[in-house]
């Protein structure tokens, strides 16, 4: 049975790559889905902006800042891009909340 538990979103986010602020996503939203006893994270979002634009591509593991919510979501993988800095699609490991960043 899928079961959509809860949705989220945000209109900038800042993206983390090994504890550094590597750029910002714009237009981001998550779902979490129970599927197979199991959480499952996925998201969208409109646009992917990196100082390096070589980091700006799909397979890459991030985790995403939500400030205003205080929300971290951890090991997300992007898994499509229409190109560099448009809009794409990702998978995540687990969504954790924060005290201070």
């Amino acid at each position: 049975m899928i079961k959509v538990e809860r949705t989220c979103g945000s209109p900038k986010c800042d993206v983390v790559q090994k504890g550094k602020k590597i750029g910002h996503m714009d237009g981001l939203n998550v779902t979490q889905w129970f599927l197979k006893n199991k959480y499952r994270y996925t998201g969208t979002f409109s646009r992917f902006v990196t100082e390096n634009p070589e980091d700006s591509r799909s397979g890459i593991k991030i985790d995403i800042v939500i400030p205003e919510k205080r929300l971290i979501i951890k090991d997300a993988c992007i898994e499509w891009m229409k190109s560099p800095l448009n809009n794409g699609t990702f998978h995540a490991k687990t969504i954790e909340s924060y005290e201070t960043y």
